[in-house]
């Protein structure tokens, strides 16, 4: 049997710099991730902190071309995972495009 796929919107593998700007923190600094995978809906990163699961960041990720304007949305963190090899992943839903 075939797996199905769930999502209404598809996804794009990608590997990309993002910046992620804390918006329910008092001192926040911005955080860079890794992006590696985007849909209408959410994203998939990977970083070196830990996030916490319900804050709302801005993510930034920088267009390379000039006919293509840069990604800036806010997000909320819906998972939060320490995968085998030790390194860290989240997956963000969009609350909103900025």
């Amino acid at each position: 049997m075939f797996h199905e796929e769930k999502r209404d919107f598809r996804r794009m593998q990608i590997h990309t710099p993002a910046k992620l700007i804390p918006l329910d923190a008092v001192n926040g600094e911005e955080i860079q991730v890794t992006c590696t995978d985007l849909s209408a809906t959410g994203l998939a990163i990977h970083l070196d902190e830990v996030l916490e699961i319900g804050s709302l960041y801005r993510v930034l990720i920088a267009s390379t071309s000039t006919a293509i304007t840069s990604f800036d949305a806010t997000a909320r963190v819906i998972r939060a995972t320490k995968e085998q090899d030790g390194s860290l992943s989240a997956g963000l839903e969009i609350v909103s495009f900025n």
